[in-house]
């Protein structure tokens, strides 16, 4: 360890900084600053906690201790690492929400292979689109084992025993065939999660990406979150956080009108029995 470098520190998604390694050790110790926040220097290729690059052991935690009130947060793009944060794109999730209702899903395809582009930019290293690129070609396959399901009738339009036989094979091979789609496209997208994670934090941000909410809404979770990373890059500010409630709100808003359509539909069917 060299003493008298400058070591930038990240907290709640902000960067401060760069401190003298000397006043920074003595904030550790004085505990002012946690020796488990994340740190970086010229020349490390990624950040790691303090204790970690200090070669100090981890103090008892000691809790409600602010940041110093003379640690300022830097600018919004001068970065650790000299470099500029490629922009993301930028469209409100909801908008490609509610252009995916109309166009049954186009907009959210398309947009997929952007979001993946813009990753690789940052992370060449990253799959994401060659995941995305093989769930795509599974789908028209599922499609193609659909059509021969249906085609497989006898020459009178009532499918025989053979018919359905076959039938039931076409059916096991088209779910398997969507299910692999939809398996390999959440591997995509965890992919990016994982580029995120690993690469903001060089630029001195620090993202918070829920697998469970990702898991179930994807392409728009994730441009909430891309979104989020835009306007850090443009004004510096991490508030509010990156969606994420509004996107369960949502779906138990959906839930809660889907189980009200049915039970209607029930009732109905009962007071026409009577």
């Amino acid at each position: 360890m060299t003493e008298g470098r400058k070591i930038w520190v990240g907290r709640d998604g902000q960067r401060f900084g760069p401190y003298d390694e000397t006043t920074l050790r003595a904030w550790v110790a004085e505990g002012k600053v946690e020796a488990t926040a994340m740190g970086w220097a010229e020349g490390m290729p990624d950040w790691q906690p303090l204790h970690v690059m200090l070669g100090i052991a981890v103090p008892p935690p000691m809790a409600g201790r602010p940041m110093p009130p003379t640690m300022p947060m830097t600018g919004p793009v001068a970065g650790p690492l000299h470099g500029e944060l490629p922009p993301p794109p930028d469209i409100p999730w909801f908008v490609i929400f509610l252009v995916d209702l109309f166009a049954g899903g186009l907009m959210g395809i398309v947009w997929q292979f952007l979001q993946s582009a813009w990753v690789k930019k940052i992370d060449p290293t990253s799959k994401a689109t060659v995941w995305l690129v093989v769930s795509l070609c599974l789908l028209p396959l599922g499609w193609f084992l659909m059509m021969g399901m249906a085609l497989n009738l006898s020459t009178d339009g009532r499918p025989d025993v053979a018919a359905v036989a076959g039938m039931m094979s076409y059916f096991s091979f088209f779910g398997l065939a969507v299910l692999a789609s939809f398996v390999i496209r959440i591997v995509g997208y965890f992919a990016m999660a994982r580029s995120l994670r690993e690469v903001l934090p060089r630029y001195g941000l620090v993202p918070e990406i829920g697998g469970v909410t990702l898991f179930f809404f994807s392409v728009y979770y994730l441009q909430g979150q891309l979104s989020w990373v835009a306007r850090w890059r443009q004004t510096g500010q991490v508030a509010p956080p990156a969606p994420r409630n509004v996107f369960w709100i949502i779906f138990a808003a959906c839930f809660a009108l889907m189980l009200l359509f049915f039970a209607t539909i029930v009732m109905v069917l009962m007071a026409h029995g009577q």
